[in-house]
């Protein structure tokens, strides 16, 4: 015995739409070879049946798969949507980086493309060089894009509550977080070659004995092992001492510089483990601390900024403004190359 699920669809002068499913049992189970959809309509004038189509199981996932295809009706606070294409499964796969890209740009490309088959000439006479030449162009192009998004999260940072701001920002969607260093290592993680270093591996800090979630620990080419220790760029880098007339590391980042002290040590034990895995020699371990904002700085806080990096040892500090700036100067550079 199958209890039946009935509801009325549509209604108008006498005519009535009904839907029913069937092959549901009381203790409210379903199989697949007896569930079934019946459409139907009758006129309540002669209650006579005007039609009735009953669907079977692969017919009803077929409805549901076509319904759920369209934007506006999986998601049903849109009131309206330019989505709705009959697409195969090739372009599916496509339309999602289609829709990262300028959408005139593709037009224009393929208006040229229908004239003469165009495209198709196009690709055979690209050679593996201008390909990669290519694809250096849109890494280009995405590592600009990045670098503004920095650029409004350090206003963000700077100017309102960024956990609450930035979701007002759908580019930033991709650096969500529920602290603000989370934000910040979202981007860093994304953008690691603004440091200007091949990296090419990440190693877990937990791992060994670091347990900052804000704490990125990376394997360069070169076999160095790097610490990047963050901190929000709402911190203070410099105190002034009245008396010297001179600026001097404030209090808060003197503790970070202490805790990066014993971070050495810790990563110079797990060198070893290193070495013992990869079988080849790992150099000291380096660590660069993220942190505050220097792009008010003077000259005496510029210079300052340089003497205490050059007195540290495998420790050095920097701020958000000079990441910025490494990264618009690397991609200045490859302009150059092009």
């Amino acid at each position: 015995m199958s209890i039946q699920y009935q509801k009325e669809l549509f209604s108008k002068d006498s005519i009535k739409l009904y839907i029913n499913f069937s092959g549901i049992s009381p203790e409210n189970c379903i199989n697949k070879e007896d569930l079934s959809l019946i459409i139907y309509a009758f006129d309540t004038k002669n209650f006579q049946q005007i039609f009735s189509e009953k669907l079977e199981y692969e017919q009803i996932l077929d409805l549901f798969n076509q319904l759920n295809s369209l934007s506006i009706i999986r998601d049903n606070s849109s009131t309206f949507t330019n989505e709705f294409i009959e697409v195969t499964k090739e372009l599916q796969e496509i339309l999602p980086f289609i829709k990262s890209v300028d959408s005139t740009i593709i037009k224009a490309i393929l208006d040229k493309a229908r004239k003469g088959n165009k495209l198709n000439l196009i690709i055979d006479a690209l050679s593996d060089i201008e390909i990669k030449d290519l694809n250096a162009s849109i890494n280009q192009a995405i590592h600009e894009k990045s670098l503004t998004n920095l650029k409004l999260l350090l206003e963000l940072e700077s100017t309102t509550n960024i956990l609450e701001s930035i979701h007002d920002f759908e580019d930033l969607n991709e650096y969500l977080a529920g602290q603000p260093e989370k934000i910040f290592q979202n981007w860093i993680e994304k953008n690691i070659w603004t440091l200007g270093i091949d990296y090419i591996r990440k190693h877990p800090a937990h791992k060994i004995g670091i347990s900052s979630d804000s704490d990125l620990i990376m394997e360069t080419t070169d076999g160095f092992i790097d610490l990047i220790e963050l901190k929000r760029p709402k911190f203070e880098i410099f105190s002034y001492d009245e008396s010297h007339r001179s600026y001097y590391p404030s209090k808060e980042l003197s503790k970070v510089i202490g805790q990066c002290m014993q971070y050495l040590k810790i990563l110079d034990n797990y060198k070893l483990v290193l070495e013992s895995e990869y079988k080849y020699k790992i150099l000291r371990p380096r660590i660069k601390i993220i942190v505050g904002r220097s792009i008010d700085f003077d000259d005496d806080r510029n210079e300052a900024l340089r003497m205490l990096n050059s007195c540290l040892n495998h420790i050095q500090v920097i701020s958000y403004d000079y990441l910025y700036q490494s990264g618009k100067n690397i991609i200045s550079y490859y302009k150059g190359s092009d």
